[in-house]
């Protein structure tokens, strides 16, 4: 991920900016090739298993069913009904979703069937500028009226903050993390919150429970208790898979596998949340991606 930030990412002249939909994109059949985009596990999470407990998630549900569109979703049904019902609670106190590390837009589908009904805005933020046209013209498909209140940041979470959260005095955000895996780059994620703080209600992460080679450094959970120390209070999202269970096992994928028994994600809610990281005396400047030579 940093590598990709630094030498190719930052490189697009978009970086740093809010794009601007592809309207190319609208009337594409298969939209993962026209982006260059391979589907590899073609994982679909099935949200109607949650119908009949919320009518704004059954919507959600059913108009996901309806769309026809290759894709794959990052997430358990789970997990994306466990973050709904975060939104769901709080979306009095919020006035913005932010959706980091979009990838096909499977939270991102999610996440904008809540802003019509709660009054809420959605951003996406991702470093490959593709994953974001991708899942915005999902969200498109899905929930046309919503998209109005729908942008895309091309950047990572660090840069949005920089450049969007602390210029945006009364935004009151719900960050959704799925971005970087590594321990460093969620460290370097998370601190960049600490800058915007006062604008955030509370942060998401998904795979908590993700291990696989060393070299990724999957240890997103690792980063949480970093940052916010071991004893920080936190409520469990998405599956829990049993021992021994296929998904225990490494994969082909990078090695990945899930940890036994323990939830995919966290939602770590920021009021009275002790912070053990950065200190205090830090600056943001310091957690912002450095521009390398370009790739190739």
């Amino acid at each position: 991920m940093t590598d990709y930030v630094a030498s190719v990412a930052m490189h697009e002249g978009t970086w740093g900016t809010f794009l601007e939909p592809d309207p190319a994109l609208e009337d594409a059949e298969n939209l993962h090739e026209m982006l260059g985009i391979p589907i590899l596990s073609g994982h679909h999470a099935d949200l109607t298993l949650f119908q009949g407990r919320n009518s704004v998630f059954d919507r959600i549900a059913s108009r996901s069913k309806e769309v026809d569109l290759a894709y794959e979703d990052q997430c358990s049904a789970q997990h994306y009904y466990d973050v709904f019902s975060c939104v769901e609670r709080e979306h009095g106190t919020l006035t913005r979703l932010v959706d980091v590390g979009v990838f096909m837009g499977g939270s991102s589908s999610v996440l904008a069937g809540c802003v019509e009904p709660m009054g809420l805005e959605l951003d996406l933020v991702d470093a490959n500028s593709v994953f974001l046209q991708f899942a915005r013209e999902r969200v498109r498909r899905t929930f046309p009226r919503a998209t109005m209140r729908v942008r895309m940041f091309h950047g990572d979470l660090p840069t949005y903050v920089a450049k969007v959260l602390r210029a945006e005095s009364g935004t009151r955000a719900l960050i959704h993390h799925d971005g970087a895996h590594d321990f460093n780059q969620v460290v370097k994620d998370l601190s960049s919150l600490y800058f915007a703080r006062d604008r955030i209600h509370g942060v998401a992460l998904q795979d908590t429970h993700l291990r696989g080679e060393i070299g990724y450094f999957n240890f997103v959970d690792a980063a949480v208790y970093a940052m916010f120390g071991v004893d920080v209070k936190y409520e469990a999202l998405g599956s829990r898979y049993p021992q021994g269970s296929p998904v225990t096992q490494p994969n082909q994928w990078n090695g990945n596998y899930f940890l036994a028994d323990t939830p995919e994600g966290m939602y770590v809610p920021f009021d009275g949340v002790e912070w053990k990281y950065p200190h205090s005396m830090m600056e943001l400047e310091a957690f912002l991606p450095v521009k390398a030579p370009p790739a190739g």
